[in-house]
């Protein structure tokens, strides 16, 4: 088998389901402005691009964007998120024995994802998930978020030269794994806007089972 890989990993959309926790704080910021709520499916496609563009997408598809209060509803929606940032959230199945599988190849792994750290490491930590990475980039690491490919050199910046794979859930994440000139694994569940057919990787898995036998074809095909 070749070197030792490092393997990036997407957070919302890949490893667990922050949509409705996501959604119940989008519905909280609409209540506060006389809003109708939304359902999750529909705020599946706000997310990808970063908080800011989170909320701006949500204030526009409920009736628009009021720029000069936009701090007062980032601020909102932050301070609910941040409480609740794991209520009604959950991991994907099959995420724990994937990573310890994966580890012990071994590997490593690091999280990339536009989430800020403070909602992110409450996420991580809560559900015993930051026991597999060694790298983390977060939405606020930089000045940058991804598809930036300096997201990822921040995430993998203490890691030796290896195989380089990154697992997402969406056209940003291939995007950003094209740009880091990493192999990608396209996880089916998560919060993509595209078709499949429409998003280039090297595979799609519907199961975090499948990612081992992925990981090591990568790398008995030396790609």
């Amino acid at each position: 088998m070749s070197s030792e890989p490092n393997i990036i990993f997407d957070l919302d959309g890949t490893l667990v389901d922050s949509a409705p926790s996501l959604c119940k704080a989008g519905n909280f910021l609409l209540s506060k402005l006389d809003r109708p709520k939304i359902d999750v499916e529909t705020y599946k496609t706000f997310i990808g691009k970063g908080l800011l563009k989170q909320i701006e997408q949500l204030l526009v598809h409920t009736g628009g964007l009021p720029i000069e209060e936009l701090d007062k509803h980032i601020k909102l929606f932050s301070d609910f998120y941040n409480s609740n940032a794991l209520k009604s959230t959950s991991v994907y199945e099959g995420v724990h024995d994937a990573l310890k599988s994966l580890k012990s190849m071994p590997s490593k792994l690091a999280i990339c994802t536009q989430k800020m750290e403070k909602p992110a490491r409450a996420v991580l930590g809560g559900f015993d998930l930051d026991q597999y990475f060694d790298g983390f980039s977060f939405g606020d690491s930089l000045s940058v978020m991804k598809p930036n490919p300096k997201m990822v050199t921040y995430s993998t910046r203490s890691f030796k030269k290896g195989p380089l794979i990154y697992v997402g859930d969406s056209e940003i994440d291939a995007v950003t794994a094209q740009n880091a000139g990493a192999t990608f694994l396209l996880f089916s569940g998560g919060y993509r806007t595209s078709s499949i057919e429409e998003i280039d990787c090297y595979a799609v898995f519907d199961s975090h089972a499948e990612l081992l036998p992925l990981v090591e074809k990568i790398l008995t095909d030396g790609i």
